[in-house]
């Protein structure tokens, strides 16, 4: 089982994919403004984002994107244009050791 693979299951997620797919519950990706800038955006709804709280100029912390992600229904399906960038196998593999039992329990409860 992959680390990606691991984190779906523990967040209790169908999947995070680079596969994009407008049913997405969640987009994490990055966009070229039209002066050359790179803005990374985290977005429910693509086509009516919220340009305070979905556009970051600086890529999000992990832990945003874990509590993000958290947020979201059982069995969501995540889009990510790059999902190295975004969840490095390290910071996952940390994610998982220092979280699984906490997190399993919660599921169960």
């Amino acid at each position: 089982m992959t680390h990606i693979e691991q984190l779906t299951k523990i967040l209790n997620i169908d999947k995070i994919t680079e596969d994009y797919g407008k049913y997405c519950d969640l987009h994490i990706y990055t966009q070229t403004t039209a002066d050359g800038y790179e803005i990374y955006v985290v977005s429910h709804d693509v086509s009516n984002m919220d340009w305070e709280n979905d556009v970051f100029y600086y890529k999000p912390d992990f832990d945003i994107l874990i509590e993000t992600i958290s947020e979201l229904d059982e069995d969501a399906n995540v889009y990510c244009s790059d999902v190295d960038e975004f969840f490095p196998e390290y910071e996952v593999e940390n994610f998982i050791e220092c979280n699984d039992e906490e997190l399993q329990s919660k599921h169960e409860a």
